[in-house]
């Protein structure tokens, strides 16, 4: 019998797997209690002693001793997000609402032992609110109507064209008229981490994916809130060696896609790129930006629009 102490909440046991307790995979030795309001235990499940309070925090019977001696307040103990309701969720279908709280358990390092099962779980979630054309609360559906074009869809609601047709599948921008198309609303920001070498898309403040990068070397890359200033597709290279190299030379290390910042002071020519190196991908070897292998560069410049914020954390 494993006994679980106050800071090693077991959450995601087997994530893929719910049975019984949903999120929970618990032994047959196992015993479930939850405390009422009077601070006692009531017995739920199992034999032995784990401890489940009301706000969904887990202790051993070791724990909950030392608690009554000391005479700690609940309150200290409880967790800020409630693993029960994610199980709830999940069990009705609701997968917009586990989704959110998921977003904010990864996004804050809640649990970080369990960060990549928890970014498994997103991902499989998000390939459907997101990246899928069945109809979620991230988006709406729109009907197109006589004489439209994706470009105009697009700008009525803040988004690219070619965000529209990687959601919706399409491979080129024909609109038929009473055609619906599964648009996402809201703003895009974008996270950074310089000692993870991620970088994390939002929508709404809310998890939509993350990807491996590469970052500067002698840490290069600057840190702070950045704007966008300009996108392009298939980018020449204005080397800051000297020399111009157009897309498709062999010198011209940029790959498929440009995302550049807006000039700071001190601060010019930074920017998000693909590469023609993918091996350098998760370490600190360019002069400053941020490389991404070029099929994620691709997708992230489809959510990037010119209000999207950046940000750079070390």
């Amino acid at each position: 019998m494993k006994n679980i102490t106050i800071n090693k909440i077991l959450i995601f046991m087997s994530i893929f797997a719910p049975v019984n307790s949903g999120l929970f995979l618990f032994s047959n030795n196992t015993s479930i209690f939850a405390a009422n309001d009077h601070g006692t235990s009531i017995l739920l499940v199992g034999k032995d002693d784990i401890i489940l309070y009301k706000k969904d925090i887990i202790i051993s019977t070791d724990d909950l001793k030392n608690i009554k001696k000391n005479k700690t307040p609940l309150s200290e103990k409880r967790s800020v997000f409630n693993i029960g309701m994610i199980d709830e969720y999940l069990k009705e279908g609701k997968n917009y609402e586990a989704r959110n709280h998921l977003s904010e358990i990864f996004l804050n390092k809640k649990i970080p032992e369990k960060q990549h099962e928890i970014k498994e779980l997103l991902d499989k979630l998000n390939s459907e609110l997101i990246f899928s054309t069945k109809p979620s609360e991230d988006a709406v559906l729109y009907t197109v109507q006589a004489g439209e074009t994706l470009s105009k869809i697009a700008k009525q609601f803040n988004t690219n064209y070619e965000l529209i047709m990687r959601i919706n599948k399409k491979p080129d921008s024909r609109l038929n008229i009473g055609e619906k198309l599964k648009i996402l609303k809201g703003k895009t920001k974008i996270l950074i981490s310089k000692s993870e070498f991620t970088l994390t898309v939002l929508l709404n403040d809310r998890y939509v994916k993350q990807y491996r990068i590469g970052t500067g070397k002698n840490d290069k890359t600057p840190e702070g809130t950045f704007e966008v200033k300009n996108k392009m597709k298939n980018p020449t290279w204005y080397s800051p060696y000297g020399g111009v190299y157009s897309y498709g030379d062999e010198k011209n290390i940029l790959g498929t896609r440009w995302i550049g910042f807006k000039e700071k002071e001190n601060l010019a020519g930074f920017g998000i790129h693909g590469t023609t190196m993918p091996e350098t991908i998760g370490t600190a070897s360019s002069d400053g930006c941020i490389r991404m292998k070029n099929s994620d560069v691709e997708e992230v410049f489809d959510f990037v629009t010119t209000d999207t914020g950046i940000i750079i954390q070390r």
